[in-house]
């Protein structure tokens, strides 16, 4: 991975109409439309796997056929790529290859500093286990080549504590006090869902977490902060989708519910989104969550060895090299 998203040396192409005529701006509009990411048809999801969803039926590719013509065109055409194209990892209940802690951080590890600048979009789909008590988010944000300028963080229907069961709705708030962004993070959107029926209890925890100041951290003073995200002013976004009421081919009883004639369930997704400030927080308040302590970065060889290995005992789904190999080349640009 670390060879195709590399940035090569190359010579200006002035002989050629698309350097020598065409604008930046307007080279950067090929580039984009060219590149545009698509759903492989071809490999559609099981639509009632865990992490069907709209925007999410099959895996997420991009034709990068253009790319292989000339350096020149590698090395200015892949910046857009990256920055078009939303990276989407599963924190539990995932495709095969970009599930569990290992992969995220070993992709991310791979990248050149040129493409960890350009790559700007990044999506987690996040079991609660995995998020609630913050760790492996900052785990993930302390990583170097993490810098990402928009963040999603999606929890769907079957990431709330014990759906199956439909037990009543619970969040910690762990995770968000504290939250410490990565360098260059403008802008982190919440996407909760849950099923139509259950959205006024929902919406309890998503006005309860719109509260939050979330400060983002510095690259420059590891223990000082460039700004935060703020919440309060921004609006909700909400949509609904219909999806089988069957998940992993099992038929669960609290669904028939809502459950519509052709088998289906109205799932609600609420959008709340955190926009950047600069200056900063309240001491008091900082101090008061421990932000202001001695923050350690677990970055050593030992640590991530344990760390693969919790990620293997806590995914569903086994995260095999060769599987996160093979599923990455649906991403990376051609050499």
């Amino acid at each position: 991975m670390t060879s195709t998203l590399a940035f090569l040396p190359t010579n200006f192409q002035s002989q050629s109409p698309l350097f020598g005529v065409l604008p930046g701006e307007i080279r950067n509009e090929i580039f984009s439309y060219a590149l545009m990411q698509y759903e492989d048809d071809a490999a559609s999801y099981p639509e009632d796997s865990y992490w069907y969803r709209p925007g999410f039926a099959g895996p997420r590719k991009a034709n990068s056929a253009l790319l292989q013509t000339c350096k020149a065109v590698y090395t200015e055409g892949q910046k857009v790529f990256l920055r078009d194209l939303e990276w989407a990892f599963w924190f539990g209940r995932g495709p095969p290859g970009r599930s569990g802690n290992a992969a995220c951080v070993r992709f991310f590890r791979s990248l050149s500093p040129q493409a960890a600048q350009s790559l700007e979009k990044v999506r987690f789909f996040t079991q609660m286990y995995w998020l609630e008590d913050g760790s492996n988010l900052r785990r993930i944000f302390s990583q170097p080549q993490f810098r990402p300028s928009e963040l999603t963080i999606t929890i769907r229907y079957s990431d709330w504590w014990w759906w199956e069961e439909d037990a009543p709705m619970t969040m910690k708030e762990t995770w968000l006090r504290i939250f410490i962004g990565s360098p260059g993070l403008r802008k982190l959107r919440v996407e909760y869902e849950t099923l139509s029926w259950k959205k006024e209890e929902m919406m309890r925890i998503v006005e309860r977490n719109k509260k939050w100041k979330l400060p983002v951290r510095s690259d420059v003073d590891l223990n000082g902060f460039q700004g935060y995200l703020i919440a309060e002013k921004t609006p909700l976004l909400e949509w609904t989708w219909k999806g089988t009421s069957k998940l992993d081919g099992q038929t669960w009883r609290h669904h028939s519910k809502g459950e519509k004639e052709d088998g289906t369930v109205e799932y609600i997704v609420v959008t709340d989104t955190w926009d950047f400030v600069q200056g900063s927080l309240d001491t008091e308040e900082l101090r008061g969550r421990g932000l202001l302590d001695e923050y350690k970065y677990e970055n050593d060889d030992e640590d991530d060895e344990n760390d693969d290995e919790n990620d293997d005992e806590d995914d569903d789904e086994d995260d095999d090299d060769d599987e996160y190999e093979d599923d990455e080349e649906d991403y990376s640009v051609g050499e």
